[in-house]
């Protein structure tokens, strides 16, 4: 049986007292908690980057369908004023926008809704977020068909 000498010691004591690798042990342990907390920053700005853009198109849709006459019209202006808004975001493709108009009482109220799983960070998984389809409305006074 080999026993341990006093040289076995020192070597262990200097071990002991050596920090030169705690940096990276530091990191190695933080690193997980950092890349989560960067891909949260990424991933929520993606998100109200997309729901604002969303709102926006809304918001372009109502005003657009003023000039409409008939319901048909309504839309037809409606869906043009999205695809323009919604050119800017090219990661979403043209099936993924829903446009519906509900009009009542001399007031039409312009529903989108984006399906937005595919997009590349909202679709992870690695930092929790809400429901990727994200619908909104903006409501426009419109007269009544003659």
């Amino acid at each position: 049986m080999v026993g341990f000498t006093s040289s076995h010691f020192n070597r262990v004591r200097r071990l002991a007292r050596d920090i030169r690798g705690a940096a990276l042990i530091e990191f190695a342990i933080l690193l997980p908690a950092l890349l989560s907390l960067v891909m949260g920053v990424l991933c929520y700005g993606q998100y109200i980057w997309l729901a604002h853009s969303v709102q926006a198109a809304a918001n372009d849709a109502a005003r657009a369908i003023v000039a409409g006459v008939t319901p048909a019209e309504r839309l037809s202006l409606a869906q043009a004023a999205v695809a323009v808004d919604m050119a800017s975001v090219p990661e979403l493709r043209s099936n993924q926008i829903s446009v519906a108009i509900d009009e009542a009482n001399a007031r039409a109220t312009v529903r989108l809704r984006v399906d937005a799983r595919a997009l590349t960070l909202l679709s992870t998984g690695m930092v929790p977020l809400p429901d990727p389809v994200i619908e909104r409305q903006a409501v426009a006074a419109v007269s009544a068909a003659w």
